[in-house]
């Protein structure tokens, strides 16, 4: 069962008399479960494909179905409750507050959470999540004193907090070195094959997606492998 389905997916910049066509008949569906890469040469317009994807942007013209909803034409009060609920984010710099501790850092998404019940219980299973990710003793520790590869697992661990089924990464081992990119990589697996999210990440190299269950390659705004 399909998760994601983009149908004919265009994007268009426009800076003064300038027209930019970032993505150009994008049409693609990803099942529940997988684990995608999408792989491109800088500018290709890779990130703006997941940023439609993450519902941080919107296509100029296509249609957009997740969990077969149509998404293209919702609120943006709508769209931010999705990226809050259904959606996980992990990008290359981490987007942590450094000066929060680690705990502070991951509990942020519940605040967005309406349900004084489902706020607490998510909240009590962040000692089991950060066991998991093996920061459990830097719960407390400000983020800025953390190495880059335990940045990045605080960053996940902020992106599954509110358990959504997709988790969407941008360049996650970009900032890091390659002992540690492939302990990340191998954490995201882990993530995908014993919980079943949905997992989709831009990468330029080929060794991380090779982890993946498929590659889509995209160049000038064109899918070209699916």
């Amino acid at each position: 069962m399909s998760v994601i389905e983009l149908q004919k997916i265009n994007k268009v910049f426009s800076q003064k008399q300038n027209r930019f066509h970032a993505l150009c008949d994008v049409s693609l569906s990803i099942a529940k479960g997988e684990m995608v890469a999408i792989m491109g040469t800088s500018g290709s317009g890779k990130t703006t494909l997941l940023n439609i994807i993450g519902c941080v942007d919107k296509p100029s013209e296509g249609r957009y179905l997740l969990k077969k909803q149509a998404i293209e034409k919702q609120s943006p009060k709508f769209l931010a409750q999705v990226r809050n609920q259904e959606l996980g984010f992990v990008m290359q710099d981490f987007a942590l507050i450094e000066y929060y501790s680690v705990k502070k850092n991951i509990l942020l998404p519940l605040h967005y959470v309406k349900s004084h019940k489902l706020r607490k219980n998510r909240e009590a299973k962040l000692p089991e999540l950060l066991e998991k990710l093996r920061i459990g003793q830097k719960i407390n520790e400000p983020v800025m004193n953390l190495s880059g590869g335990q940045k990045q697992r605080v960053a996940i661990a902020r992106a599954l907090i509110n358990n959504p089924e997709i988790i969407l990464a941008d360049e996650p081992t970009g900032a890091l070195d390659q002992k540690t990119s492939t302990e990340i990589i191998e954490l995201l697996q882990v993530i995908n094959r014993e919980e079943g999210k949905t997992i989709i990440l831009v990468t330029h190299d080929p060794d991380i997606a090779a982890y993946c269950d498929r590659i889509i390659r995209i160049e000038d705004g064109r899918i070209v492998i699916t």
